[in-house]
């Protein structure tokens, strides 16, 4: 007896289904089509294999891979399909089964809408015919979609098929990101905990601790298609991992800004992805609510770019990671960590790292502590903070605002002073057109009124340059008042405070007659 395989197909362009779990109308009719000719030939149906979703260029659908290998064990005599492109649009494909192991199989494939038929041999042009024009429409339809994705990132419209942790797809708009409540606040958990000093191995500690579920976790627990192949099989499932913090908070979305187009697939046929360089990455800014402020993202940034370790014992950054360099050889300076006795207290000391790692370019192989260096930090930037203003009373110095003022009014007195010149460029014109002065008249009159006005242009963007200086100098007040009014008094230097207000600091030598060494500290205010 006549065994047959029909195979049905639709890609997920089709949208005629009521409900996802629903089959298409385009796939029913095609089971209803092929049913119907297999009954009129008196064959018996072996299995219907269905694809829905899947498009004809991949070679890895589920039901095709099923159907391929009932073939190859010669369970069905035929393969039938509605036409050879639901069988397939890749012109490899074609030719590797349909005249090649379809053949050496022994099995017979059928096409009813376009007559393909591999027991006929005169039949094998047009399925070749038909295997190029299916590839070049395929080709076309990858090109229209790279084209209309470019589009829709350069507009900033968001084009992944899912929402990154934190967002969830706008039901009103599959191209815009809204926040998601329930997982935002993870979000900023994370980057909080990161730009307070905490590695990876911390932050996904207390994730687990306080059992909040993985990106991964969370999508299944929303019943979304999303799978990830190597979470699966990893011990690890469900949990967080290093991978994971590292991607996030890396991760500029979180600041309102879509950054696509890092990868594209090497082709149509080919899935592999190809890193695209960054200067040509799509960023478009402003498109959704940011989860992280642009302060938190710099602080994220520095701490990345500046490549700081982490406390192997506290997990935590120190204070004065990668801000500490010698001052002889500008080599950073490293820590060496030691403890009491009990092993109930924790000691550290810095030495210059060009000595420390034995390259041995700088002479200076003295230690210097960690705490007493901390106290003197803490010692100088109290003296900052009491030397710069009363922190009773933190106000903006009087002085420039009123000068600022006169600066104003002087610019405003040049305004109309030029306002002025102008109405009498216009009324030696017309006296001139009158008759009413002679030619020469009017250039030694017109030259003198513009004389007059380019000295007062001058004038005037001297006073813009001094105005934006002071409108600057103010900004920078501001934002130091707003720094200090911050810290009061300061009795223990934190990482929070270090990045707040030191740039670099410059361990001088140590010198034979005990005094304390040079300490040069690069304030960041």
């Amino acid at each position: 007896m006549v065994q047959v395989a029909i195979y049905v197909r639709l890609s997920s362009e089709d949208r005629d289904k009521r409900f996802k779990t629903d089959e298409s109308d385009s796939i029913q009719n095609q089971k209803m089509m092929l049913k119907a000719y297999c009954k009129e030939r008196n064959w018996d149906i072996y299995d219907i294999y269905c694809d829905e979703d899947y498009s004809g260029a991949d070679s890895s659908r589920p039901d095709f891979r099923r159907m391929l290998e009932d073939c190859e064990n010669k369970r069905v005599n035929i393969v039938l399909c509605k036409s050879q492109s639901r069988f397939s649009r890749d012109m490899e494909i074609i030719e590797k089964y349909l005249h090649n192991k379809f053949i050496e199989w022994g099995i017979r494939f059928i096409s009813v809408v376009d007559h393909a038929d591999t027991d006929d041999h005169a039949n094998k042009k047009t399925r070749q015919i038909l295997g190029l024009t299916n590839e070049w429409y395929l080709e076309e339809t990858s090109e229209n979609i790279r084209r209309t994705l470019k589009a829709k990132r350069s507009n900033g419209e968001f084009t992944g098929s899912f929402a990154p942790y934190g967002y969830l797809v706008d039901p009103d708009n599959k191209n815009h990101l809204i926040i998601d409540e329930k997982t935002a606040p993870v979000v900023h958990d994370i980057f909080r905990w990161f730009t307070e000093g905490y590695g990876y191995r911390e932050i996904v500690k207390r994730l687990n601790e306080k059992n909040i579920p993985s990106p991964s976790e969370y999508k299944r627990q929303c019943k979304s298609k999303y799978v990830n192949h190597n979470e699966e099989t990893s011990v690890n499932n469900g949990l967080w991992t290093h991978t994971t913090i590292y991607t996030m908070i890396r991760n500029e979305t979180y600041t309102g800004t879509l950054v696509q187009g890092k990868s594209h697939n090497v082709s149509y046929k080919n899935k592999k992805k190809l890193k695209v360089p960054e200067k040509d990455w799509i960023r478009v800014t402003g498109t959704h609510e940011p989860i992280i402020d642009m302060e938190t993202w710099e602080k994220t940034k520095q701490r990345l770019q500046s490549r700081q370790r982490v406390s192997r014992t506290t997990q935590t950054l120190s204070p004065l990671s990668g801000k500490v360099k010698c001052l002889h050889c500008k080599s950073p300076m490293k820590r060496d960590v030691y403890y009491n006795k009990a092993r109930t207290r924790t000691y550290y000391q810095l030495v210059c790292g060009s000595y420390k790692t034995g390259a041995m370019v700088c002479s200076e192989r003295n230690a210097i502590s960690g705490k007493t260096l901390e106290k003197t930090i803490a010692d100088q930037l109290n003296q900052l903070i009491a030397g710069y203003c009363d922190l009773n009373s933190i106000s903006i110095k009087d002085t420039k605002s009123s000068l600022l003022e006169t600066y104003q009014n002087e610019y405003d007195s040049l305004t109309a002073e030029i306002n002025k010149i102008s109405t009498k460029q216009y009324q030696l014109y017309n006296d001139r057109l009158e008759g009413l002065i002679t030619k020469e008249q009017y250039m030694m009159f017109s030259k003198d009124i513009e004389n007059k006005n380019n000295s007062f242009l001058a004038q005037q963007e001297k006073l813009t340059a001094r105005i934006q200086e002071i409108n600057d100098s103010i900004d920078n007040e501001i934002m130091k008042n707003d720094l200090i009014k911050k810290y009061t008094h300061i009795d223990e230097i934190t990482r929070e405070i270090a990045d707040e207000f030191i740039e670099q600091i410059y361990i001088g030598r140590k010198t034979d007659n005990g005094e304390p060494r040079e300490i040069i500290i690069d304030w960041k205010i």
